[in-house]
């Protein structure tokens, strides 16, 4: 019997970008057996976008903004619970070529080919100007290097995290293990969230599985976000590093890449960015993130 594969898109007052997004599911070689938009609390018009244009598709209101954090882990707390193999995470601003979950399937049967079962595959990720996007290269696994070289005449990559922007997660490993961080409400709560499914197990970048992602620029938004919002990133990569996603080497690697976006907004905001920088890195030491089940 073939993989059952339901896609969950979250979104927030972006309504012509879900629209396409949408579009283009119900247009895949391979259709999703069922589709689930989490709407975090949208004012722009789609609710009524949805249940007017795609009155087929499962719809979930929140009665407030939650982030991409909270979206995910709401979606998902449905998700796993409905009788699908297979949860296709993707953001609104994620578009898939026509081909796209075909390709992810046939790279699930070419893994378990090689005797083995992800928990999660990864499109390879493009911006809109046809250049690979720099905010979606996973990190190769390092921890297996006879699988990264046998893996690579499949066309396949073991991945050690990946991006919400297009996440096939089997339902199975979302039932071990727990929901997303909703606290992390806005940036990196999805590495977290796939480190920790990929801590013991396994997942892939699929190359021949290509989404657009439409973010404004092809580079993280962070470094010239608000005060407010930049505060976010640097208690979240706090997190990030202090989660037991990851071991020595993963929290080495945060650290240093967390630093390196530290400098990037001294050098957009100049010394003055500093003081956010520091309390938001202070207090995700301080304070951990609540855990759920």
């Amino acid at each position: 019997m073939p993989d059952s594969v339901l896609a969950l898109v979250v979104t927030h007052n972006r309504k012509a970008l879900l629209e396409e997004c949408l579009q283009r599911l119900l247009q895949q070689t391979h259709r999703p057996a069922e589709v689930l938009v989490l709407d975090n609390a949208s004012t722009d018009g789609t609710e009524a976008l949805v249940q007017q244009r795609f009155p087929q598709l499962r719809y979930l209101r929140l009665p407030e903004n939650t982030g991409a954090a909270g979206g995910f882990h709401h979606g998902l707390a449905l998700a796993r619970h409905l009788e699908h193999d297979w949860i296709w995470l993707l953001d609104d601003d994620a578009h898939p070529e026509p081909d796209s979950l075909f390709h992810l399937l046939e790279g699930l049967r070419r893994v378990r080919g090689m005797g083995l079962e992800p928990n999660l595959l990864l499109s390879r990720l493009l911006w809109t100007d046809g250049r690979v996007h720099p905010m979606g290269i996973p990190w190769p696994d390092l921890r297996r290097p006879a699988l990264l070289v046998k893996s690579r005449e499949h066309r396949l990559v073991p991945v050690r995290f990946g991006t919400y922007a297009s996440m096939l997660v089997s339902r199975s490993a979302a039932l071990q293990h727990p929901l997303p961080t909703r606290d992390y409400f806005l940036w990196n709560d999805d590495l977290e969230y796939s480190g920790r499914l990929l801590r013991r197990g396994l997942g892939f970048l699929v190359q021949d599985s290509v989404v657009v992602h439409k973010t404004r620029n092809p580079f993280s938004s962070a470094v010239t976000a608000s005060d407010e919002q930049f505060y976010l990133e640097a208690r979240n990569r706090a997190w990030l590093v202090r989660s037991d996603a990851f071991g020595p080497l993963g929290k080495t690697f945060w650290t240093l890449n967390s630093l390196g976006v530290f400098l990037a907004r001294l050098r957009e905001r100049g010394t003055a960015g500093a003081r956010v920088i520091w309390k938001g890195w202070l207090e995700g030491f301080r304070t951990p993130p609540p855990k759920y089940p």
